[in-house]
């Protein structure tokens, strides 16, 4: 037989009686004390999503962009070490037409490395966390506020291109008249040569 058996097995004395029940007190008591300073302090149960505690400034949530900042530079893109960010956008001069702009938050890890190398500040990651879907595909998130040019754009692009078929026209209005000059010139050398031999 070990101790313990041997423990059990011996008659329980009428002190040792009232020391189990002593114990037994203390011990629930000490835990008591512990539930009871909770018990009269103010709840911090929040009830989500109808209530939201406060998030750090500096949070890294949900990327959003600042579209008519961006110059496609790829600097994200090319930061982002599990290569989840892919934009297409089609240059008309300096103006971008814009077809997508797009985060795979299936292998984002919200390192918030594509936010830094930007040079114009334009990709943030926001404060907004909760992103629950029912279908994988639609982790793949586009930043996109419109597809296209802005409407600013669009204006700037038909203003350049007056200002260029303009200065095309001139050019070849230029070139022609100096054709004109250079034909009436040769057509007026030969019959200057034919009165002086006369």
């Amino acid at each position: 037989m070990n101790e313990t058996q041997e423990a059990l097995r011996k008659p329980v004395t009428v002190g040792g009686y009232f020391k189990n029940i002593w114990d037994s007190l203390f011990t629930t008591i000490a835990g008591l004390k512990i539930t009871g300073g909770y018990f009269f302090q103010k709840p911090i149960t929040v009830q989500y999503p109808d209530e939201r505690l406060p998030i750090p400034e500096r949070y890294r949530g949900i990327h959003y962009l600042e579209q008519d900042k961006c110059i496609e530079c790829y600097a994200c893109a090319r930061a982002c070490p599990v290569d989840c960010i892919d934009m297409e956008a089609v240059r008309h001069g300096k103006e971008l037409e814009w077809v997508k702009f797009t985060i795979d938050y299936q292998k984002c890890m919200f390192c918030e490395l594509c936010v830094y190398p930007c040079p114009k500040q334009c990709i943030h990651q926001g404060q907004e966390f909760a992103f629950v879907v029912e279908d994988r595909n639609e982790l793949k998130h586009d930043l996109l506020s419109y597809q296209g040019m802005s409407r600013d754009a669009r204006i700037r692009k038909k203003e350049a291109e007056a200002k260029k078929a303009a200065k095309e026209a001139a050019k070849k209005a230029k070139a022609e008249a100096a054709a004109k000059a250079k034909a009436e010139e040769e057509k007026n050398a030969p019959g200057e040569e034919s009165s002086e031999d006369a």
